[in-house]
């Protein structure tokens, strides 16, 4: 193990050169010089000159070292994992989770709790504050080397001054300036974006879209969200103003949404709004003597989907009318925005592959004529890439 790193010089690190040497390093290492200086088309003798002084930075390391008749000789470098350090906070309906992670985004430490037990602004900023501390007290972690917090929350956020604008989160936070009251309890970085957007950072990090520019990430949960990587950025209109996937409109007659307009993709798919037509439906079948389905537990999504995936037809029309109504708003941004590839995920997507199949076969019956059908992957919710793409919302800044 090399000596403990020295307190970064973060100037050095702004120069195209080096940030463009540590992306490479990042994602293909350990890399040696003269396959960095072939993959970044810089000099040999500046990505020489550039490796040692991030070696010298305690950035990078020299790894798998050969033993020659000459002696030692380090062939290879790679990110030094304990250079530095980042937390990631994601903040849902329901839960608030934070994790602690290393420069290649090795998740040290992590705590959750339930959201409903946080009863104001106040609780979840000190909840947040107090866990934070507590993971540096414990870790004995140098402030030096912590480069911030990135933090992703649902609904529309104001990155830029760091507040949630949105009923969300039951207007616990709405208007709150979070970033503000962070960095200065704190005095560390913070960063807020959209949890759909912190994702994709995950993604293209470490996931499915490191080598994909552009990707369409959609979650379907209690709500409706989606991200969009576009030449491997960020577009960020989309959660700035309610025009998200969630908030397209599929049925000028439908039923009124949230956020004022009628027929909005999130009035068909969300689990709250799945299961209220369920215990709808059932309560017709009780009131006129005809049995329903044997239940294993409450009226959930699941519970409805796993009917549905193990052939009971009554919950299929409800079902199907979600699926068909996020197949309409995914299709609006494959044309508008042609990703190639969409990563799917959310409870809706995660406990029915009925649910998955009529949404594909949806888009695929509605794409315009000219526009390619774009890869689909699912990625199970409970991947911890919100918060590891938090984090990488503050460890990017170096890459």
């Amino acid at each position: 193990m090399a000596e403990k790193a020295k307190i970064l010089n973060t100037g050095y690190i702004r120069e195209q050169n080096t940030s463009e040497i540590m992306r490479c390093v990042r994602k293909y290492g350990p890399i040696s010089r003269a396959e960095i200086g072939d993959k970044t088309s810089i000099s040999r003798s500046t990505v020489t000159r550039v490796v040692n002084h991030l070696i010298a930075e305690g950035l990078l390391e020299e790894c798998d070292v050969l033993e020659t008749i000459r002696g030692r000789h380090p062939v290879n470098v790679d990110i030094r994992s304990d250079a530095l350090s980042a937390f990631g906070v994601n903040i849902s309906k329901n839960h608030l989770s934070i994790v602690l992670t290393d420069l290649k985004t090795k998740i040290l430490d992590k705590t959750r709790i339930s959201i409903k037990s946080l009863s104001s602004s106040e609780e979840l900023i000190c909840f947040i504050e107090n866990e934070i501390l507590r993971m540096i007290g414990e870790r004995g972690l140098d402030r030096g080397r912590i480069l911030g917090i990135g933090i992703g929350a649902p609904g529309l956020v104001d990155s830029e001054n760091g507040v949630i604008n949105d009923f969300a989160l039951g207007g616990k936070m709405l208007g709150i300036p979070l970033k503000r009251e962070l960095e200065k309890r704190l005095e560390l970085k913070v960063s807020l974006d959209n949890n759909c957007n912190t994702w994709l950072f995950g993604e293209s990090w470490s996931g499915y879209a490191v080598d994909q520019p552009d990707t369409l990430f959609v979650l379907s949960s209690e709500g409706v969200g989606c991200g969009i990587l576009r030449h491997g950025e960020i577009c960020r209109e989309l959660n700035h103003r309610a025009a998200g996937l969630g908030h397209i409109s599929v049925n000028m007659h439908g039923e009124r949404c949230r956020c004022g307009n009628r027929g909005c993709v999130e009035t068909y798919c969300s689990t709250d709004m799945i299961e209220r037509k369920a215990e709808e439906l059932l309560e017709v079948y009780r009131r006129n003597g005809i049995p329903g389905p044997q239940l294993e537990g409450p009226l959930t999504y699941r519970e409805v989907a796993r009917l549905v995936d193990e052939g009971d037809g009554l919950f299929v029309p409800i079902l199907t009318e979600a699926a068909c109504a996020m197949g309409c708003g995914l299709v609006s941004l494959i044309n508008l925005y042609s990703p190639k590839l969409v990563i799917l995920s959310g409870t809706l997507f995660d406990a029915s592959n009925f649910y998955c199949k009529t949404v594909l076969r949806e888009v695929r019956g509605r794409l315009s004529a000219g526009v390619l059908l774009p890869e689909f992957r699912r990625r199970n919710v409970s991947d911890p890439l919100f918060e590891i793409g938090a984090a990488t919302t503050i460890l990017h800044e170096l890459f």
